[in-house]
């Protein structure tokens, strides 16, 4: 496709640093659209890692960053001043960088929330034919609330918010200047029924699409070992207390096997109760086992993902029920096997797209 002459502008205020998605995200969108012949703007972090601002010549624009859970209280109200107050500085910051820059045929937000969506409402009403022809936004969180075997899901009644600003948007959606879009088809037809809003479902924009396989000279020696690696947030939700369990238990079991495994536990893990679990002495003793416990740089990271034999997800149902992995989507598109909860967007994924085996949540015998 040919799209020489167009002009697109990324806007995500969490592309910051190399953890989490974001950066591989952008960069892949970046590339895509690049290969098409688009002209493509990038509004990012004003705290954006200098490499990562040169590499993709982004600007800053955005001082806050919500998915940083910034607004996080225990009181309601706190909570929904957060929302309102985000929003007023979004609406101010892109308001203020799009007055900056010439007008774009397209602004894409890889990953939207109700912190956002008021504020680009308003932007819309200011600047929509004007500054940008279409808005392309992307929801990867879910609004729902399932019972314990998820097969059924209602919604809570903060969702009444977000419902009412999609819908707020149905006429421009109607004439194809705004879409709505998400790569799980589960939390998109969640949204579906919440709002009555078409999602259109897109590819997950991960790095593994435009990523190139190490060299012979870049990759470890061939050896017998099987590595097996858990990376990216070591956050409560992605289970990565549960892996240190189950691999305490094997290398207790399997003293002499020829396995080794790779820890990236770079944040901190709070469970949710608040207690903060943290990497157990037994495998920091193991020389069988690597724990990164630093932010990696792309570079390190791709030697890390490529060098490993399976990839591990056990990641928890009340988060990953119905949301994607950017994991996932690198391991299937470099053809590494992985290991995911069962019952999942994952477990769907891995037997379309991948290969690998399913484990009970949370069970470290399986």
């Amino acid at each position: 496709m040919n799209l020489s002459g167009k002009r697109l502008l990324i806007c995500e205020e969490a592309l910051i640093h190399y953890d989490g998605h974001f950066h591989a995200w952008v960069k892949s969108i970046k590339h895509i659209n690049e290969q098409a012949g688009v002209q493509v703007e990038i509004a990012g972090s004003k705290f954006i890692h200098e490499k990562i601002e040169k590499d993709l010549s982004a600007k800053r624009v955005y001082s806050k960053n919500s998915w940083q859970n910034i607004y996080h209280c225990p009181q309601a109200w706190k909570r929904y001043l957060g929302v309102f107050k985000h929003n007023r500085l979004i609406y101010k910051e892109s308001k203020r960088f799009l007055k900056e820059i010439d007008p774009v045929d397209c602004i894409l937000l890889p990953a939207a929330r109700i912190h956002h969506l008021i504020a680009w409402r308003r932007l819309c009403k200011k600047y929509l034919g004007k500054k940008f022809k279409r808005l392309v936004i992307f929801i990867i969180t879910s609004e729902a609330e399932y019972n314990e075997d998820y097969s059924q899901y209602s919604f809570k009644k903060s969702s009444n918010l977000i419902k009412h600003v999609l819908r707020s948007f149905k006429k421009e959606i109607a004439k194809g200047e705004v879409v709505f879009a998400g790569d799980s088809h589960i939390t998109s037809e969640e949204y579906k029924t919440l709002s009555d809003v078409p999602f259109k479902l897109f590819p997950s924009p991960g790095m593994a699409l435009s990523q190139v396989l190490l060299s012979p000279d870049e990759q470890q020696p061939a050896n017998n070992e099987l590595v097996f690696s858990i990376l990216g947030l070591s956050v409560y939700d992605k289970g990565i207390d549960a892996w240190q369990e189950a691999v305490i238990r094997y290398l207790e079991r399997h003293s002499s096997e020829q396995v080794k495994f790779v820890f990236q536990w770079a944040q901190p893990t709070i469970s949710y109760d608040g207690k903060r679990i943290y990497p157990d002495e037994r495998l920091r003793n193991s020389d069988r086992v690597t724990i990164l416990e630093n932010i990696l740089s792309e570079e390190d990271y791709t030697t890390y993902f490529q060098n490993s034999d399976f990839i591990v997800l056990p990641y928890r149902l009340k988060t990953y029920f119905n949301r994607t992995s950017g994991v996932l989507v690198e391991a299937a598109c470099s053809g590494i096997p992985v290991i995911v909860t069962e019952n999942t967007w994952l477990s769907w994924a891995m037997k379309e797209y991948g290969v690998g085996i399913t484990a009970k949540e949370a069970d470290v015998d399986d």
